[in-house]
């Protein structure tokens, strides 16, 4: 049987937008989409660094624009055409971008959505020993991040915490198997932890931070609060074969309980792997990829 790929591995969560959901789609040409983007930079971050040197476009979609900023490149502008997307990448900050492994939120502006990056130039070894291991720690350290929320925004935030997600979420189809994956996360976390998951898990959004060499992630938007990380721990045995590095998904598991122990939950194996199947379950997730084998 085919290897599922990581959106296949997803598959019973991913959500398909109606035709013309987006009401102010932006310019997808290179060159209209670096003018909108040049007078963002100029509105909105003229003081960021580089601020007035060149940009360069590295997505123009209906949904998104993407520039780097600066020659060398200083950091990375990112204009998204809906609220509602620029608002959970907000949110996804405020929950996990404290962590030393993604890249920093330099600013950002609501008026013209738009966020200014840190820019990570250093492109992933894939080829090194411990690959994969370091890629596991990150997402392990990424799901332990809201953890260490400042006192503000545990405050705000509290409503996700796990012991307030005794309802199940709409996309849930099986209720009974939710409140188990709560339990058993909850076990994991401690009551206060908020759950996200849901990074955008590819080969080509791990990077290596300048000067230390340290594992990054980059492309959060897509980080929410009561998911879960099991999400992301189903995706990574994919993930690491589009890499070229597969690992067996039992190994996969492994590191991934040993990397959130490391930043202090408490995991067991038995735990883990009822929490992978009890997921499913209420997800309709067609695969665990061998993860709780």
């Amino acid at each position: 049987m085919r290897p599922a790929t990581a959106a296949e591995a997803l598959h019973g969560l991913i959500r398909v937008r109606p035709h013309g959901w987006l009401a102010s789609p932006l310019p997808t040409t290179p060159a209209a989409a670096a003018e909108r983007l040049r007078a963002v930079l100029d509105q909105d971050h003229a003081d960021a660094p580089a601020a007035g040197g060149p940009l360069r476009v590295l997505a123009a979609r209906a949904t998104a624009a993407v520039a780097t900023v600066g020659e060398p490149p200083a950091a990375v502008l990112k204009l998204h055409a809906d609220t509602g997307a620029y608002d959970a990448e907000l949110l996804a900050y405020a929950l996990v971008g404290h962590s030393p492994v993604l890249p920093s939120l330099l600013g950002a502006a609501d008026a013209s959505r738009s966020l200014l990056l840190e820019y990570l130039p250093g492109a992933f070894d894939w080829g090194a020993v411990d690959a994969p291991a370091a890629v596991i720690e990150a997402v392990g350290a990424v799901h332990a991040a809201p953890a260490a929320l400042d006192a503000a925004s545990a405050g705000a935030l509290a409503p996700f915490r796990l012991d307030q997600l005794a309802a199940a979420p709409a996309w849930i189809s099986d209720p009974g198997a939710w409140r188990t994956v709560i339990a058993l996360c909850m076990r994991a976390y401690g009551p206060a932890h908020i759950p996200v998951g849901h990074l955008d898990l590819k080969p080509e959004h791990v990077r290596q931070r300048r000067g230390d060499g340290a594992v990054c992630l980059i492309d959060i938007e897509t980080v929410r609060p009561d998911i879960t990380g099991l999400v992301d721990l189903i995706t990574l045995p994919a993930v690491l074969r589009q890499a070229g590095t597969p690992l067996p998904g039992a190994e996969v598991r492994e590191l991934y309980r040993a990397a959130t122990v490391r930043h202090g939950a408490t995991w067991t194996t038995d735990d883990l792997c009822a929490a992978l199947f009890a997921y499913q379950r209420a997800t309709g997730l067609a695969t665990l990829d061998g993860l709780a084998a």
